[in-house]
């Protein structure tokens, strides 16, 4: 495994392009404005399964010009934001019919998967989000992929975005793959929770119920320095009923390095992850969106990253 940090990080997945409101308006934020904020992890978002054979993931064309040089470079986008000190990591979705609890060959998957994708790109892991594939969940196939990526990236960061995810950390790694016996929270580097719009106290229970997970006796959940809340920058009530308010956002990254006492049961967890950077613009986080003094780009954008960086700190709330 590699070693992140412990405590106070700012991740954040990046997509290529925004669709904004209707008619939808599309902007895309450069990669390389990530430098001008402390960020420690950046998500590439998205890559996707689309085979059951090699090549077994497609990565969109705007996602590979970030990792290749362009003319009149001589380092990638992420080659920079690697030379700063973040860490970036391909995220990896299903599609349909294919995805993380479909994978039938786990060991040329995981050679694939170091050839072409870490060492091809020189990337520092992968993130693990198994959404959109439309299979019926297999927890132990899913187990089984993770256990043996994890045997074969060994100096890289393997990730999870968390949502309905506990029957996986409660099933171990099957007996004859590599990692037989160990959980999901005793394989990951970090998880991110995606409960973005439950409120701040369920944030809260959710993070705390990935560490509290318990099999014949053992606590086998991420460590509380593996686990970051998320948060989506987005509209207010009634454009994004889903996304994160600000000042919610602001308490939770207070919370994320308090230390525990009396009234807080829990140490410091690893930080705060933003979903994404891409739409922490106003032009898309102010209701209605594309207002014609909100586009992009705003002096004011990227208030919740400025937010969760100003929580972790200890620093006043921005204002908008």
């Amino acid at each position: 495994m590699s070693t992140p940090p412990s405590q106070g990080l700012v991740l954040t997945y990046w997509i290529p392009e925004v669709g904004i409101g209707n008619p939808i308006q599309n902007v895309a934020v450069p990669l390389t404005d990530v430098l001008n904020y402390q960020t420690d992890v950046v998500f590439l978002g998205f890559a996707a399964f689309t085979s059951n054979s090699a090549p077994y993931i497609t990565i969109p064309d705007n996602v590979v010009s970030e990792m290749t040089l362009q003319t009149g470079q001589t380092q990638t986008n992420v080659q920079q934001l690697q030379a700063a000190g973040i860490k970036v990591l391909l995220s990896v979705q299903g599609s349909n019919g294919f995805g993380w609890d479909g994978v039938s060959d786990n060991s040329a998957f995981a050679q694939w998967v170091l050839t072409n994708i870490i060492e091809q790109y020189g990337l520092d892991g992968i993130d693990i989000d198994n959404e959109w594939s439309n299979l019926p969940q297999n927890t132990q196939s899913f187990m089984n992929t993770v256990g043996t990526l994890r045997s074969v990236l060994t100096g890289s960061l393997l990730t999870k975005a968390l949502w309905d995810d506990m029957p996986y950390f409660k099933t171990a790694v099957a007996e004859g793959n590599p990692n037989a016996g160990l959980y999901l929270g005793q394989l990951l580097d970090i998880g991110s929770s995606m409960a973005y719009g439950d409120g701040y106290q369920a944030q809260i229970d959710f993070i705390e119920s990935y560490h509290n997970v318990v099999m014949h006796g053992v606590r086998v959940g991420l460590g509380w320095n593996q686990l970051a809340i998320g948060v989506q920058a987005g509209p207010p009530p009634p454009y994004g009923s889903w996304m994160t308010p600000i000042d919610e956002t602001y308490q939770l990254a207070q919370w994320c390095v308090e230390p525990a006492s009396s009234t807080k049961s829990t140490p410091p967890i690893l930080g705060m992850m933003l979903y994404t950077f891409s739409q922490d613009i106003q032009q898309w986080t102010y209701g209605p969106q594309n207002s014609p003094s909100k586009m992009y780009p705003n002096a004011n954008d990227h208030q919740w990253q400025r937010t969760i960086i100003a929580g972790l700190l200890g620093e006043p709330q921005p204002p908008d």
